[in-house]
């Protein structure tokens, strides 16, 4: 996969040297919503065919789900118990996108990634049994427990861990230019997919030093995880459906 984004920003440069125009004489701000969160970008032309998008996107926790009976092992030993768990967008990520016009319209093929932290899915397991706050679950000699009932779990993409980083590639079509010389406030619509690979469930765990380190809980130290993995299994590519309005400011 990062081959073929190798390849993809290389078609990118190749086509914009090619179209034999001004690259960066102008630049637009745009603000964006859509199911990768709440963005920013600044766009540049590359030539009369290509734009440079250059920007950062936050989910803030939007798109919520609730799994009403989420089942967990009870510590005291009385069997299992259920708690809520609730599910929200979690995508915190730069990203560095190529709008390619294979023609003089507004349509446009995108080719690019999204960088940065590999969660795309924020989970809160809430009113946990007590005993969760002090004893929790041990994963490889970290100790995840929950704060006041809470526990935060993260699903992540491939990377390192939670805290860690990824490379996500996208691509995508769309209708819109970024920057138009002829006109000062654009929209585009943009509908693609991210690659993000088969997710994994994260939380923070604390060691016998009080370290606190990002690890990752399986099926072995919580059999529920299982079906928390099986939804992971369907967003190893996340669609994306955005709407961008651009400002072009010079």
């Amino acid at each position: 996969m990062n081959k073929f984004l190798s390849l993809c920003v290389a078609a990118a440069f190749a086509f914009s040297v090619n179209a034999g125009a001004q690259v960066f004489d102008h630049l637009s701000l745009g603000v964006g919503l859509g199911t990768d969160g709440v963005s920013v970008e600044l766009a540049a032309p590359l030539g009369d065919h290509v734009d440079l998008r250059a920007g950062y996107g936050m989910g803030f926790g939007l798109i919520g789900y609730t799994v009403k009976d989420f089942t967990i092992p009870d510590l005291s030993g009385n069997g299992n118990a259920t708690a809520p768990l609730k599910l929200g967008l979690g995508m915190s990520n730069a990203r560095l996108l190529f709008n390619i016009y294979p023609g003089h319209s507004a349509f446009h093929f995108t080719v690019g990634a999204y960088l940065g932290s590999p969660r795309f899915i924020r989970g809160q397991i809430a009113n946990m049994p007590s005993a969760y706050n002090t004893a929790g679950i041990e994963v490889d000699g970290y100790l995840v427990r929950a704060k006041n009932g809470t526990l935060n779990v993260d699903l992540c993409a491939p990377g390192f861990g939670g805290s860690g980083f990824s490379v996500k590639p996208y691509v995508g079509i769309g209708y819109g230019r970024a920057v138009n010389e002829d006109k000062t406030v654009t929209f585009s619509v943009d509908l693609g997919a991210i690659y993000q690979g088969k997710a994994g469930v994260w939380a923070e765990g604390v060691g016998l030093t009080d370290r606190t380190q990002y690890v990752q809980i399986t099926e072995k130290n919580l059999k529920s995880v299982a079906k928390i993995e099986e939804y992971g299994k369907y967003m190893m590519f996340w669609p994306t459906l955005t709407f961008h309005l651009y400002v072009k400011l010079f």
